[in-house]
């Protein structure tokens, strides 16, 4: 019994640490950045790149708002139209003008937490958020003024 016990840990133990024949394939590492594995050797010539300046990717690219709420915690207390634990969306859109100082403001709040505007229910801090991301989501909410 003792024997047979044994071998299936022993081969559970083989199982769970993929002792099996499957191998992956290795990845080289490498500290290069994109600009130095596309530079060109020293002895080749450097093309020349001829991108008009209109096709130019923009410098920044904005975030998405909607994506942003919808993949944290915020829909815990808040609803586009109705007042959960926390103000309606649409309402905090009605009570701010959606202007670069708002947007700063409700960043701070949203990253930092609140209380006080909305009733006594404190609102936690999401100090785990970008900036950027805040701003981009306070940007959208914003824009749900009916």
């Amino acid at each position: 019994m003792k024997k047979v016990l044994f071998t299936m840990v022993i081969a559970a133990g083989l199982y769970a640490c993929g002792g099996g024949e499957e191998t992956q394939e290795a990845k080289p590492i490498s500290n290069a950045t994109t600009e130095e594995t596309t530079a060109p050797m020293k002895d080749e010539p450097a093309a020349k790149e001829e991108t008009p300046a209109k096709e130019a990717a923009p410098a920044v690219a904005k975030k998405d708002g909607k994506a942003l709420i919808a993949g944290s915690d915020c829909r815990t207390c808040h609803k586009d139209d109705a007042k959960l634990i926390g103000p309606a969306y649409q309402d905090v859109a009605k009570k701010y003008e959606n202007n670069a100082s708002n947007v700063k403001m409700l960043a701070e709040k949203v990253l930092k937490g609140g209380q006080g505007n909305w009733g006594e229910i404190p609102m936690a801090g999401h100090p785990n958020l970008s900036v950027e991301d805040a701003s981009a989501m306070v940007e959208y909410i914003l824009s749900m003024k009916k």
